[in-house]
């Protein structure tokens, strides 16, 4: 039993900048170019692809350069997120007659430069 001299209270410091009072780092937000997410490694195994790949495929080239175990389920869901919440343009198709889908990225073309108009007026 602890005697009320013993007791500890926990206080929490509270900072404008966004960080932690003990000076931890907080662990990187979900980025694209993170390997440490499970969407980075999705975009970034994506990405590197050179054609199609189905779900199964794609947990393997994740696994091969990541060495992580993502599920299928787990990769199904970041893609959901590239598309939604990154505005990335991920295809799907079916594979042949199975009704398994494979994936890739859209690879978009840069856009042409624009002259500047303001030049041209002169």
């Amino acid at each position: 039993m602890m005697h009320a001299s013993q007791t500890q209270i926990a206080t929490t410091t509270i900072t404008n900048a966004g960080g932690n009072a003990a000076g931890t780092k907080r662990p990187r937000r979900a980025t694209l170019d993170n390997p440490a997410s499970q969407l980075g490694r999705t975009y970034l195994a994506l990405s590197a692809a050179r054609g199609w790949l189905m779900l199964h495929e794609l947990a393997g080239e994740i696994r091969g350069r990541f060495d992580k175990m993502d599920s299928e389920a787990a990769i199904s869901a970041r893609l959901r997120d590239l598309r939604r919440h990154h505005g990335l343009r991920v295809e799907s198709r079916r594979r042949g007659d199975s009704a398994a889908h494979e994936y890739r990225l859209q690879r978009l073309t840069p856009a042409k430069a624009q002259p500047d108009m303001l030049e041209a007026l002169q």
